[in-house]
């Protein structure tokens, strides 16, 4: 994971003892934890010192954590210029963040207008102002979507990030960076472990770490699966820091040693992310090899008849720009093309965009942004679709978090569920007036009502059609007991098409 803001080129000096040096080495280390941990509790002593204030907002702009903690710090500081020429940019970052887009635009304005600061703030600050005015728009018009938190089964106090599930949902694969499965880095964090969670009654059971697969003084990640969930890809690295991308399959709750891929994928260049599609001859990547468009591009590589991979192709300037596209994820079908970029309408940082095959042309083409809120101004990097569309995957830093990266399924509102029929006889061998019958499911969720049912005045049969989620079924018969009893809808793997359920009244 990269560190997201681009900061100064050198930091302020500051006139304090030994202290404030180990904090800047450890800033410049990438060790923002444990730096804005000590600004904490010396801002606690000394509130109203700039230095203090500044550096902490640097931090929290790096840290997956709520970054618009920042502002109040960096609104301190903006007006000394000289002792802090790259606040005006910094704060402008922290107003993106606090989706506060007009205050944001005209802090960038003003650090340009100043021509203060580093030449990398300076250069990125009309990318900035793009991002704004494109999230100004895309805000407007969000796309109808539940957001929910995967829960303390997957998701922990440290970044778990970079979801994958195969078509039908049966499990769960996903990185994290957890003291408990690698060791501590010179940036403060830990390295990263590939971890796994089957569904068991339509809920993710508690992940494990899948070990072996790499020394644990080196980071291993997965980045990507296909749509059957028996090959994933993996990326590890070496101990110069370097990293390769190589394929494994699933043996039972585990995965195979990893297979290093062809030289003609694995460049002396740096390749992050991959896919394949569902025929297994053609594999995406991401990579910033020469030739490209600009940053990291995507390409495809095609298996030969020798069972070798051919010499990588770049997607081209539909689906490349001049800034960094990564994380290619196909649909079940391999019709859409899933990806992440920094270009084209992005509204901070990396969005998530799909693109459409188009036969014709036998390429992928009409670029569409997922908009808000899949999209944020943070950066949103990996997607993963259900079979039938209805269910997203995303790794998301947002207010409701458990800390650092959740992972999140998203439910497209307007795709319809997968139904389940419910069928029985109420009353078999009971004497009752069928008309007399209130008969009514309640959502557990919303305690309305979702349906009242009426059952068949001869055979006493009911038919109830309901989607994934906890319910009450309510009875009421005059002569009888009230009948109440909960019924859970299973989706994911657990999904079945209909359950027979026989219901008998007491006097």
């Amino acid at each position: 994971m990269k560190n997201f803001i681009l900061l100064l080129t050198v930091l302020p000096i500051l006139g304090i003892a030994q202290d404030i040096k180990d904090i800047q080495n450890m800033m410049y280390a990438g060790n923002y934890v444990k730096a804005s941990n000590i600004l904490e509790n010396a801002i606690k002593e000394e509130p109203e010192n700039l230095d203090y204030c500044y550096y902490l907002g640097v931090c929290y702009l790096n840290l997956n954590v709520d970054r618009s903690m920042a502002v109040p710090l960096l609104e301190k500081v903006e007006s000394d210029i000289k002792k802090y020429p790259n606040a005006k940019y910094l704060l402008g970052r922290g107003y993106h963040y606090a989706y506060d887009f007009d205050a944001a635009i005209k802090k960038f304005n003003e650090f340009k207008d100043l021509g203060v600061g580093s030449e990398e703030n300076q250069a990125d600050v009309a990318t900035q102002i793009m991002y704004c005015e494109n999230a100004k728009e895309y805000l407007k018009y969000p796309v109808n979507v539940d957001i929910i938190n995967l829960g303390k089964n997957i998701n922990s106090p440290f970044d778990d990030y970079f979801p994958f599930v195969p078509e039908d949902e049966s499990f769960i694969y996903f990185n994290s960076r957890r003291g408990t499965s690698g060791t501590e880095k010179s940036n403060g964090k830990y390295h990263s472990a590939i971890y796994a969670s089957n569904v068991k009654e339509g809920k993710f059971e508690k992940a494990t770490v899948i070990t072996d697969l790499n020394d644990r003084e080196l980071d291993e990640e997965i980045v990507g699966l296909t749509s059957d969930g028996k090959t994933s890809i993996i990326y590890l690295t070496d101990a110069t820091g370097d990293g390769d991308l190589y394929l494994s399959s699933k043996v039972g709750n585990t995965l195979t040693e990893p297979f290093k891929l062809d030289k003609t994928i694995n460049s002396k260049h740096v390749e992050i992310a991959g896919c394949l599609d569902p025929s297994g001859n053609n594999f995406y990547f991401a990579s910033n090899m020469p030739g490209g468009y600009g940053g990291t591009d995507l390409y495809v590589s095609r298996k030969l008849p020798n069972g070798k991979w051919s010499k990588a192709q770049n997607l081209g300037p539909t689906i490349n720009t001049e800034y960094d596209e990564d994380f290619p994820n196909l649909s079940p079908d391999g019709s859409v093309l899933f990806f992440s970029s920094k270009g084209h309408s992005s509204i901070g940082g990396y969005d998530i965009f799909k693109a459409h095959f188009d036969i014709g042309k036998k390429t992928f083409s009409l670029i569409e942004n997922m908009r808000f809120p899949i999209n944020t101004p943070e950066d949103d990097m990996n997607f993963r679709i259900s079979k039938d569309g209805r269910y997203g995957y995303i790794s998301s830093n947002r207010a409701e978090g458990l800390g650092g990266l959740d992972i999140y399924r998203v439910v497209f509102v307007e795709v319809e569920p997968k139904y389940t029929v419910i069928t029985g006889v109420l009353g078999p061998d009971q004497e009752f007036d069928p008309y007399d019958v209130m008969f009514s499911v309640i959502d557990k969720k919303t305690d309305e009502v979702y349906g009242d049912y009426q059952i068949n005045p001869d055979s006493k049969r009911f038919v109830v059609i309901l989607p994934p989620g906890d319910f009450d079924i309510h009875i009421e018969v005059p002569g009888y007991e009230l009948y109440e009893e909960p019924i859970r809808v299973l989706d994911k793997s657990s999904y079945k098409t209909q359950i027979k359920k026989d219901i008998v009244l007491k006097k």
